[in-house]
């Protein structure tokens, strides 16, 4: 028995030997390319056909013959079904019949489990390249929601089938995708810098940066921070603008829903990066051409802000860039700033060198400006610019140079013509004080401000900006003394809450030295130059206008 047992024990030994000495083959490259394979057919959506001749045929014929013959067909028309071929090009997408039709086909296979998966996939490949939210070809637009419901409907079915794949079970999980807001619940993640989302889009669904999602996951951070209160949205505002200028497709949306959430701030103190950023997009709001772009994207109210920004600005370059000597004048930027509500219009007139210098600063005045710079003429004036302000029914002109008296001209009877190239920065031109709509000129003496501010509030009926407080320095000039006291013999008359004609406001309107702008031949609106406290406020309202800080009360 123990012969036996010793014999089976070496017989053992002798195969365990033979066994270890022979080499075991490299199977490495055939189990990955196995692996490959498989992914390809049912697991890795990032994977389509690589046959782009074959499917390039396909969708040429399908175009030509409008018929499917075979399951080969019609795979690969589902792999290009968003892809342009044939002369002219075309998409199948883009076909009022062929689209439909090719997607009663595929449902046709739903009792082929693996037919049914191959020729969604293609389709799901296609519906997440082709610009169904920004599309402008009305069918495409039409068919790639059609193709949405589509693959909606089927989502949980293709979960179902069995082996479940990776990218089926993927696209269950995110079926928000196959929804109208499809990037909104990965926003608060966006929001607090946790980009996983994008990773797992992109290595579960075979996600693209060229895709919509991408366009549309930038947005949903956007609007998940204009879900922010004022002060955190702030915050947010810099890095998404930075963000959208990697997505150019989307800064038209992305900016408008930043400026309609900031202009609802309660503090709409100037941002300069979202400022920059619209101004390099949509240009000039003062522009004409450019106001309805204004307008469409985010209303008036915005626009108004924008409109304040850029005054700001303008007055800041003004009275810091465009100064001969260098030196910032303080005083009248401070100035100025305080009125920049009750500016209605801007133009610049430049000198020589403010005018052709390739200087950065002074080629984005000049670009901003576009439309209302003209060059400033003269024998001195090559160094010397000057400051055009709309306000009321006066036109204000500041000069660079110091000791330079204010100029006002009437609105309606300038010394130059808008749209006019040039203009003398003499007495022919901005000085010319023999000029039928010249009214006054206003020097910077000690004190100044308070004359300047007696002349806005009675002959232009404009106040500081909405918060500002002016000083009250000086006793005012025997000119708006006389002024004020003269307007205080009149008889004010008793104001009654009720609707009254046009001819009548004007007669209220007079008694109290208020101003009236009617611009309603030209389209524009029916201008009182009150304040919103003034007694004439309750008229104002009950016969249907509306109030502006620092402009009065206004009707269409």
């Amino acid at each position: 028995m123990m012969n036996t047992v010793l014999s089976f024990r070496e017989r053992l030994r002798q195969i365990n030997h033979q066994v270890l000495a022979t080499t075991i083959p490299d199977m490495a490259d055939e189990m990955s390319k196995t692996t490959h394979r498989l992914r390809a057919e049912y697991g890795d959506i990032s994977r389509g056909i690589v046959n782009q001749q074959g499917i390039a045929v396909a969708v040429i014929d399908y175009l030509k013959t409008q018929q499917l013959p075979t399951y080969r067909d019609t795979k690969y028309v589902c792999f290009g079904v968003t892809s342009s071929y044939g002369m002219p090009l075309r998409k199948v997408i883009e076909h009022d019949t062929l689209f439909p039709k090719l997607l009663d086909q595929v449902a046709g296979l739903q009792n082929e489990p693996r037919k049914f998966r191959r020729c969604y996939q293609g389709l799901l490949k296609g519906y997440l390249r082709y610009p169904g939210l920004q599309s402008d070809h009305a069918v495409g637009r039409s068919n790639w929601l059609a193709l949405r419901d589509f693959l909606a409907q089927h989502c949980k079915l293709l979960r179902k089938q069995k082996p479940v794949m990776e990218w089926a079970q993927a696209l269950y999980e995110h079926r928000n995708l196959l929804g109208d807001e499809p990037c909104k619940p990965y926003g608060k993640a966006l929001l607090t810098g946790d980009m996983s989302i994008v990773e797992e889009l992109k290595n579960r669904l075979g996600i693209d940066d060229d895709t919509w999602v991408m366009n549309e996951l930038v947005l949903s951070h956007i609007q998940a921070a204009t879900a922010l209160k004022d002060d955190d949205f702030k915050l947010q505002v810099m890095p998404l603008v930075q963000l959208m200028e990697k997505h150019p497709l989307l800064i038209t949306r992305g900016l408008a829903l930043l400026l309609k959430r900031y202009e609802a701030c309660l503090d709409r103190t100037e941002h300069h990066t979202l400022r920059d950023a619209v101004l390099r997009e949509w240009k000039s709001p003062w522009m004409e051409a450019n106001k309805p772009l204004w307008h469409a994207q985010v209303g008036e109210t915005a626009t108004e802000m924008v409109s304040l920004w850029l005054k700001k600005r303008t007055i800041r370059d003004f009275f810091e860039l465009l100064q001969t000597d260098g030196q910032a004048d303080r005083q009248r930027m401070e100035f100025w700033l305080n009125y920049a509500e009750a500016i209605e219009e801007f133009w610049l007139a430049l000198g020589t060198f403010s005018f052709d210098s390739q200087q950065a600063d002074y080629k984005r005045i000049r670009s901003q400006m576009e439309g209302r710079c003209m060059r400033l003429g003269g024998g001195t004036q090559n160094h010397d610019n000057a400051f055009l302000m709309k306000i009321g029914n006066y036109v204000f002109i500041e000069f660079g140079k110091r000791n330079n008296a204010c100029h006002i001209f009437q609105s309606d009877n300038l010394p130059f013509k808008q749209g006019q190239s040039s203009v003398m920065g003499t007495s022919a031109g901005l000085k010319n004080i023999s000029h039928p709509g010249w009214r006054k000129k206003l020097s910077h003496f000690e004190g100044w401000q308070q004359d300047f501010r007696e002349f806005l509030r009675i002959a232009a009926n404009a106040v500081p900006n909405k918060n500002v407080t002016s000083p009250d320095n000086k006793t005012p000039h025997t000119w708006a003394s006389t002024r004020s006291s003269v307007s205080k013999t009149k008889p004010k008359p008793e104001i009654q809450n009720t609707l009254l004609n046009i001819e009548q406001l004007q007669s209220i309107c007079s008694s109290f030295n208020l101003h009236i702008d009617d611009h309603r031949d030209k389209g524009g609106a029916l201008w009182v130059r009150a304040s919103s406290t003034h007694q004439i406020s309750n008229v104002l309202k009950n016969m249907g206008f509306r109030f502006h800080d620092g402009r009065g009360w206004w009707l269409a």
